[in-house]
């Protein structure tokens, strides 16, 4: 389990610091900046400051996660990894423990994120505002929303298994998803009315994505979350297992 760990460790250390990842990462502040800098709505907090910034950064995860099992196909390393001394399902868990470290990873640069907004406006948020934030709960709902969504690239990138630009695709499409989510987010928690309309919708990791990047969070969203996040890898190791790597 400890070479496991470490396999997961390096892979995502080699996602961390490539360089569409570090791009990424600048483009996420960039935009937050904007809002931080520039727009800075009179009733925003740090929530509210931390949801632009998970906008962004949703691509940004979509991407690292697809690259945990891309990069293998692309660097034509899956025969080598796939068939060397650990089993593919072993792999494949490692690869689920990468999502993971990537989900701290992202908690990290939300936090960053926090800092910078509390610095610059300072004397709109104040210091005790940026002490008495859950960061917790913060922390939670990048772990869970980096399962759930990455857990479903893996599985995107286990069935098609190439390397090809057409996964842009499906991180543009989710994207899409997730920018339209956000107002069924706000339509439910304005409107309780309309919360029987939306309720098979809301049993969706693509809802309670959005909803805890709102800084909506409750144990039953966290459950939902995981329990699509086991069945997206359960599917991942089998299609992996049955897969001829050549």
């Amino acid at each position: 389990m400890d070479k496991l760990a470490k396999i997961s460790y390096l892979n995502v250390k080699n996602i961390v610091r490539s360089k569409e990842m570090l791009i990424g990462i600048i483009a996420a502040y960039g935009y937050s900046m904007l809002w931080i800098l520039f727009v800075h709505p009179p009733k925003y907090g740090l929530n509210e400051y931390g949801f632009e910034f998970s906008r962004f950064l949703y691509v940004i995860i979509l991407y690292a996660s697809v690259s945990i099992l891309r990069n293998d196909i692309r660097w034509n390393t899956t025969k080598t990894i796939f068939t060397g001394i650990y089993s593919r399902v072993e792999i494949m868990v490692s690869k689920a423990i990468s999502l993971i470290l990537l989900g701290g990873v992202f908690y990290i640069l939300a936090e960053i994120n926090n800092v910078l907004a509390t610095m610059v406006l300072f004397n709109k948020i104040g210091f005790s505002s940026f002490l008495t934030f859950n960061h917790l709960q913060l922390f939670i709902s990048y772990i869970s929303i980096t399962l759930a969504m990455g857990s479903l690239m893996l599985l995107i990138v286990s069935l098609k298994f190439n390397d090809k630009k057409s996964i842009l695709f499906y991180i543009l499409f989710l994207s899409m998803v997730n920018f339209y989510t956000a107002a069924i987010v706000v339509l439910t928690t304005t409107k309780p009315e309309l919360v029987e309309t939306f309720s098979s919708y809301m049993k969706t990791p693509f809802y309670n994505v959005v909803a805890m990047s709102q800084g909506i969070i409750t144990l039953e969203s966290v459950v939902i979350n995981f329990l699509w996040s086991v069945g997206f890898l359960v599917i991942s190791f089998f299609v992996i297992s049955k897969r001829e790597i050549k």
